[in-house]
This record gives C-alpha cells, sequence and structure tokens, in this order.
C-alpha cells in the first residue's frame, strides 16, 4: 500500500514538471514572436529641411540656337540651392548686371531653357558669326554645291564629308580624293542648330573648314574642275581622326604650258 502511495506521487510530480516545461516553452515562443514582429514596423519618414539656402543664377528663359544673338527675354534670374550651383554659373550676388552685360554677346553652342547661363559658352566679339566660331589657325571657304554633288541634300551643317574633284580629260573624265574628313561650317547661311529640315534644297553653298593650305587646293580646283562632297559615316568622322585619316593630295594644273602640283605645304 506504501508503494502504491509512493508511486502516484512521483507521476504527479512528473506531470507537474512536464506541465511547467511545456509552459516555459510557451513563453519562450511567445517572446520570440513578438521580437520578430517588431520587424514589420513602417520605417520612419524622414523630413527633408525646407529652409534649404538658395541663390538666383543666370538661366536660359527659352531655348537658344548655336550662333543665337542674345536679347534681354532670352535668360532671367532663377532659384537654385547654393549647395548645388553649378560650377561657372552666373548668380546675382556677385554678377547683378550680367542680365545687360551678356546682351548681344553670340551663343557658341547651343543653350536649351532652363540651362544656366555660362560665360566660356557666349562670344563676345564684334566680327562676325563665322569669323568668331573658327578655331586658331583655321579658314572658311565657299564652295558651289548642287544635290547631285552633296549625297542627295543629305549633308547638313556640322557633318564630316570628303572632297572629290571631277575634271575632264583627254580621256574622258577623272575624278579623284582631293581632301579627307572635312567639317561643314554652313550650308548656305545655315549654320549647325539653325537646320529646321532634314534636308536642304540643291543650287546652295557650302561653307568648309580648312587650313590654309587646304583653302588654296579647294581655290585651284574650283577653277578647273567640279568638286563633289561625300558624306562620311558618324563613326567615321571623329575630330580625333583629323591627324590620322585626312588625306590631302595636290592638285596637277597647266600654266602657260607647264604643269605644275598646288598642295598642302
Amino acid at each position: 500500500m506504501c508503494a502504491s502511495k509512493y508511486w502516484v506521487l512521483v507521476m504527479k510530480f512528473a506531470r507537474i514538471f512536464v506541465l511547467a516545461i511545456a509552459v516555459a516553452a510557451g513563453l519562450l515562443a511567445f517572446r520570440m514572436v513578438m521580437m520578430s514582429g517588431g520587424n514589420d514596423k513602417e520605417p520612419e519618414t524622414v523630413q527633408v529641411p525646407v529652409d534649404t539656402k538658395k541663390a538666383q543664377i543666370l538661366v536660359a528663359s527659352k531655348d537658344i540656337s548655336l550662333g543665337g544673338k542674345l536679347s534681354k527675354d532670352d535668360f532671367s534670374w532663377a532659384d537654385w540651392p547654393e549647395d548645388a550651383i553649378p560650377g561657372g554659373s552666373v548668380t546675382k550676388k556677385k554678377n547683378p548686371d550680367a542680365g545687360e552685360l551678356y546682351v548681344g554677346r553670340i551663343a557658341r553652342a547651343p543653350i536649351f531653357q532652363g540651362e544656366p547661363i555660362r560665360p566660356e559658352r557666349l562670344i563676345n566679339t564684334d566680327k562676325g558669326f563665322m569669323a568668331a566660331i573658327l578655331p586658331k589657325g583655321k579658314r572658311a571657304i565657299a564652295v558651289s554645291v548642287e544635290d547631285k554633288t552633296t549625297a542627295g541634300g543629305f549633308i547638313l551643317p556640322g557633318d564630316k564629308v570628303d572632297l572629290i574633284l571631277t575634271r575632264k580629260s583627254k580621256s574622258g573624265a577623272i575624278s579623284e580624293t582631293i581632301l579627307e574628313n572635312i567639317r561643314v561650317l554652313a550650308i548656305d547661311s545655315t549654320t549647325a542648330g539653325e537646320q529646321e529640315k532634314k534636308n536642304l534644297s540643291p543650287k546652295r553653298t557650302a561653307t568648309l573648314e580648312l587650313t590654309l593650305a587646304e583653302s588654296e587646293i579647294v581655290a585651284q580646283s574650283q577653277q578647273i574642275g567640279t568638286i563633289s562632297l561625300a558624306l562620311r559615316s558618324a563613326q567615321d568622322s571623329a575630330d580625333d581622326a583629323d591627324a590620322d585619316q585626312s588625306r590631302r593630295r595636290g592638285v596637277s594644273y597647266v600654266k602657260y604650258g607647264v604643269t605644275s602640283q598646288a598642295g598642302a605645304r
């Protein structure tokens, strides 16, 4: 009888012990769930200060094309965050009279509406636009062209071309490339950035950017034959291709019965 009571007590303690373990495990699981649930909270919203200091800078009030002459209606003052003002911009604090100072200057490159005005992109000269944009050591010379000698009229200002001279001979006609990778500055009086059509009509004049020696070759070539412009691809018209790819051949002509060679010196 005593033994049976002993086993009954043992069983009760065992049940209590198991129940205690189960409760402890439940509490631990509940705590872990609560801790993991804390990561689902929404991130705090960062408030951006609205009192950022601003300054007024000179910007284009409308699109200004290459070669455009600036008037007082072409630019205005605009608020700009002080810590984000682009380098070279004109600020009203340092240049309050800039609105009048830059009137009459010529745009060296296209300037788009809202873009800050930079003095280095403006030309201050009393000379013509073409003389102002010509690089040092370069010359501009006009060549008469027609639709059939300008790639069907698809050559536009800013394109690079090869010059082909065609002249008559006893055996027929001879064509040869006299200059390569030459920049077209303008078609008639239309410069790069001013053309509004995809192509230009025939019977026009192309103004080319040449060195003095190249200008002599073109001038002599126009007297002895017809010059055609061959349009180069954009990938074959890089500025750094001038030194490596530009070929300047001489032009033979007869004067007083003597054959001479005109070429780049």
